[in-house]
């Protein structure tokens, strides 16, 4: 990490999320980014989440969503949208969501630094890869902060920030079947699409654009594996992190306000998503 601003300690928040609480991934994420105007260090969030597809704001654009939603819930996929743009990405038992949130203290982070900070600390975790970041054709959720290897994605990334600070959001491939996630992007969007004109831009998803950690490493590598690599990287720095001050933070009831709202605002997005299709 380059430290923009001087980290001297992080607060970590790890969740194991289920997929009749899906909603949690991006409320406690919109909640966090609120409480940013009330501290004063970095927080790193990891999630996981069950075989859910996770809708961008543009899916909603699909001609056919409804067949394409079909399409998953035949496959046993669950499905939800989230609150912010860009394109479906999937979230299953291989998938580790890390989210790092900076208060903007002692100075403003670009959109380009706030990416940098995520992609060195990616980079650290795995020294043993040369990981760039740019964007990878044919993925899944292109974009031009996409983690790749050898021109293969590992990861994408997204961000979200307000006065108070910013936050990235990484999903990063560790383990499992990618190709089969790749596909069922590429099914979903095959549904969605049919014959209709793509005025719309929606990926067209090649499976092979993308792959596992454990593959480039050649040796298992499990999620919790990742989440101590990330977390030695700040032990090297001499960042110290802890829990307890973020876990009192979230009991006030302030917090509790902050994500009963944006619960509220993400269940609003499922029920206009249903009454589209």
């Amino acid at each position: 990490m380059q430290n923009k601003i001087n980290y001297h300690h992080i607060e970590i928040l790890d969740q194991q999320l289920k997929p009749n609480n899906n909603l949690a991934s991006f409320a406690y994420t919109n909640a966090l980014l609120r409480l940013l105007a009330h501290i004063d260090y970095p927080i790193v969030h990891f999630w996981t989440l069950e075989d859910t597809l996770i809708l961008g704001l543009a899916d909603q654009r699909l001609p056919y969503l409804s067949d394409a939603l079909n399409e998953l819930s035949q496959q046993q996929y669950h499905y939800f949208i989230r609150n912010s743009g860009g394109l479906a990405v999937i979230s299953n038992a291989g998938i580790l969501n890390v989210s790092l949130f900076l208060p903007q203290v002692n100075a403003k982070i670009t959109i380009d630094e706030s990416y940098q900070e995520m992609t060195d600390l990616i980079n650290a975790a795995f020294p043993e890869l040369d990981i760039n970041a740019f964007e990878i054709e044919h993925s899944y959720c292109p974009g031009k902060f996409d983690l790749s290897v050898n021109g293969q994605k590992i990861g994408g990334m997204s961000q979200r920030r307000n006065q108070n600070g910013v936050v990235i959001m990484l999903y990063l491939s560790v383990s499992g079947d990618q190709s089969a996630r790749g596909k069922l992007v590429a099914d979903f969007y095959a549904h969605g699409l049919k014959q209709a004109e793509n005025k719309w831009n929606f990926p067209d998803v090649w499976p092979q654009t993308m792959v596992d950690l454990d593959d480039l490493l050649n040796q298992p590598l499990s999620v919790s594996a990742a989440k101590t690599r990330i977390l030695a990287v700040l032990k090297r720095q001499d960042i110290t992190t802890g829990t307890l001050d973020l876990q009192q933070k979230m009991q006030q009831p302030e917090f509790q306000t902050f994500l009963d709202y944006e619960t509220s605002q993400m269940q609003q997005r499922q029920d206009k998503l249903k009454g589209s299709v």
